[in-house]
């Protein structure tokens, strides 16, 4: 990763780095707590317990010397927990915590969070107050953990998010039509005649095909609500690998739509970050999508959202050839 500050550099942690990685957070919880259940696995198991289930974890170095450590633990979609923050004690007062935290917002805000959370004590009163200054505020205390006292959150857009996602059930059928319909239209029926609008939509949207859909296997669709309003979904799938796409461990997002008021409100982003977390925790490797060459501001949100162009593909919109950008990211 980036060098942070002229002396301290952060790195993206290895398998190496797990003795410092318990060694510094089993000192500071035994010098002010105690250790519970949950830090043990946690300390002696980083990549089960943060790794393979979406989250992250940084190390930092001193000149040189690993100092200190951050992990940000996937929490559910759009939320990561900031947790297992710890500095070697000898080399506290080298601003290495601030810089860790700092190093920990931006690679959340890669991530596609819209929030972190944490957990700490009242009792660190020093954390506390970087904590406010890095702009975390306090919320109601409903932590796992035993030492806990005080819960924070830190908003990275400014604003809360209010979607809810959960999977697809068999009574959705209707209703998921319905959105498909209406948000294809909203997305391109500007930019095509109404003739190949038409064309394609009788044939591609029809209950018989979104129920195929649904049933086939290894296909999973996303539903988003803005409280009970039902107003995007996404749906990944194992399809043919296309070539040009080096992995055959991959699943393809093959739509993520929402209605045209919700542009540009984080609904997308949500939706795609619960398809990447869908796609690691089923231990793909990597996750692949078509998108319109002429959709700039879809390529340019999958472009900020880590996928790069590896191929591309005619799609047949009616009587008129369409190219694809083919796009991929590393999981």
């Amino acid at each position: 990763m980036t060098e942070s500050k002229t002396t301290i550099e952060i790195l993206d942690f290895q398998q190496h780095h797990q003795p410092w990685f318990e060694k510094f957070n089993r000192a500071w919880i035994e010098k002010y707590f105690w250790m519970e259940p949950i830090d043990v696995q946690v300390l002696q198991y980083p990549d089960e317990h943060i790794l393979k289930k979406g989250g992250k974890i940084l190390m930092a170095s001193y000149l040189g010397e690993i100092a200190g450590t951050v992990a940000l633990k996937y929490a559910e979609p759009g939320v990561y927990e900031f947790t297992k923050m710890a500095v070697d004690e000898k080399l506290r007062g080298q601003k290495i915590g601030w810089t860790l935290s700092e190093a920990a917002i931006q690679q959340a805000r890669n991530l596609g969070a819209y929030k972190i959370i944490l957990y700490s004590s009242t009792l660190l009163k020093n954390a506390i107050a970087m904590y406010r200054k890095l702009g975390f505020k306090e919320v109601p205390v409903d932590g796992p953990y035993k030492r806990s006292d005080i819960k924070m959150e830190l908003m990275l857009d400014g604003t809360a998010n209010p979607f809810d996602l959960r999977k697809a059930n068999a009574g959705d059928l209707d209703d998921l039509l319905a959105l498909s319909m209406k948000t294809f239209q909203d997305t391109f029926g500007e930019h095509n005649t109404t003739e190949n609008m038409k064309l394609y939509m009788e044939k591609g949207f029809s209950r018989d095909r979104i129920k195929r859909e649904f049933e086939a296997e290894n296909s999973v669709f996303f539903l988003a609500f803005d409280h009970a309003k039902l107003v995007g979904y996404a749906r990944v799938r194992k399809e043919k690998i296309p070539e040009g796409l080096s992995s055959s461990n991959a699943l393809e997002i093959e739509r993520i739509y929402s209605r045209k008021e919700y542009f540009g409100k984080g609904l997308g982003q949500k939706l795609l970050h619960a398809c990447v977390h869908h796609a690691r925790k089923s231990g793909y490797d990597t996750i692949w999508l078509g998108v319109w060459e002429h959709n700039p501001r879809a390529v340019a949100f999958y472009e900020k959202s880590g996928f790069k162009k590896f191929n591309e593909h005619t799609f047949v919109l009616g009587t008129d050839p369409q190219t694809d950008w083919l796009m991929k990211k590393s999981l």
